[in-house]
């Protein structure tokens, strides 16, 4: 029996296809939901699914000139539609923006990354990221030179990367970074350039199909669209892979109406929900976007919605929420299995049986920290010998351990 521990049901390995088609989908999220804040637009979402819902905080657009944030949740995506929306009062600038959650397991706290007009760069903390009300803020990363907007955190297991793009017009991106054990604010580096000719937005994540990490930045290239590069480090150095990787010439196909003809700014709906950002596959990607089919006229006005863009075929997957290895795992609460059945054992509980040579059984989304060493399993047989095979990702995958 091969039990595979994975991030993703199917993980395709390879390069990043530098020219997908992209599947657009319905908005979920539109304008003038949570009025008199998003008047004008909804736009710059990050998302995460926490507690079996989609957790999404964005930018409203509002008629007096100033941007504030919103939150919404729902178990489904297409369940944002009819969700509630709440202003963030908790934190109640007269400007914040362009928000990034995400949960630093160091500090066990929840971050929302956003610029403000108070510290340029902002955060607020929260055990509980599904309350809108339960943030505490602002906060200040202590960050100078080169500041602008659309600030964004990741980390590997050292250092806390922070991108952002000054409003200079220099087109640049920048990249500072301080140790996990400095984050938030007790030292960064000094700014340093990661790559140049790019517009904003800029979003970064480690995929697991390839152990690539994937630099996403916003550029002014048939309206609005998406850059994409490649390193093997969170920090870069950055090669192109494509300029043109999520424009309108590649949105080929529209599952509702043609809601946009640009590609702005998005995030991507990863893995888990921790400071590394991770992914399953850059090759497959719900890319929630703000999206438009004019861009004409007082920017401020534009009319922006929030939807989804795929770059694969077929419906998406249902999110998993991350289990930890370091804890028992009921074997019939696989995600996946081929050749076995649940039975139910002599003292009432379940377990798999009908097992056979090459049969298998998947857990999805094992977080396993810093490392495991050890199995343990508790298994019965009317036959002598036999082996338990624990394979990564797939039943041809790494070997990890046999028992």
């Amino acid at each position: 029996m091969v039990l595979l521990l994975t991030a993703s049901g199917s993980v395709v390995y390879g390069a990043a296809n530098p020219n997908p088609s992209w599947n657009v989908d319905e908005r979920v999220i539109f304008h003038g939901q949570c009025k008199p804040y998003d008047y004008y637009a909804a736009k710059d979402p990050t998302i995460v699914y926490y507690n079996g819902k989609y957790l999404v905080y964005y930018t409203g657009a509002n008629q007096s000139g100033g941007w504030q944030m919103c939150f919404t949740s729902a178990s489904t995506i297409s369940g944002l539609k009819n969700a509630s929306r709440t202003y963030l009062s908790k934190i109640g600038e007269s400007y914040f923006c362009a928000p990034e959650l995400f949960y630093f397991e160091p500090q066990k706290l929840w971050y929302l990354v956003y610029q403000d007009g108070t510290h340029g760069a902002a955060y607020a903390t929260s055990t509980d990221p599904s309350d809108p009300n339960s943030w505490s803020g602002p906060k200040s990363f202590g960050i100078s030179g080169n500041m602008g907007w659309d600030y964004y955190v990741i980390c590997d297991d050292q250092y806390a990367y922070m991108y952002n793009t000054p409003d200079d017009g220099s087109g640049k991106l920048y990249m500072r970074r301080t140790t996990l054990a400095n984050f938030p604010n007790k030292g960064w580096s000094s700014p340093t350039v990661a790559c140049s000719n790019v517009f904003e937005g800029a979003a970064v994540y480690k995929s697991l199909a390839d152990n690539q990490y994937y630099l996403l930045v916003e550029a002014m290239l048939d309206g609005r669209s998406y850059e994409l590069f490649t390193s093997s480090n969170a920090g870069g150095p950055w090669t192109l892979v494509n300029n043109k990787w999520a424009t309108k010439s590649n949105l080929t196909k529209y599952n509702s109406d043609k809601w946009t003809t640009n590609v702005s700014h998005g995030e991507l709906i990863r893995a888990g929900y921790n400071q590394k950002l991770e992914i399953n596959d850059i090759n497959k990607v719900d890319f929630l976007i703000q999206g438009t089919t004019s861009l004409s006229g007082d920017y401020q006005k534009i009319t922006w919605d929030l939807g989804l863009i795929r770059n694969y075929t077929g419906s998406p997957d249902t999110p998993v929420d991350p289990r930890t290895a370091f804890e028992k795992i009921e074997a019939e609460s696989f995600n996946d299995q081929s050749g076995i059945q649940n039975v139910t054992c002599d003292e009432g509980t379940e377990a798999v049986g009908y097992i056979e040579n090459g049969d298998y059984t998947v857990y999805k989304s094992i977080d396993f920290g810093s490392g495991a060493t050890g199995f343990q399993a508790r298994v019965s047989s009317a036959n002598a010998g036999g082996n338990i095979e624990i394979r990564l990702d797939s039943a041809s995958g790494t070997l990890v351990g046999t028992c």
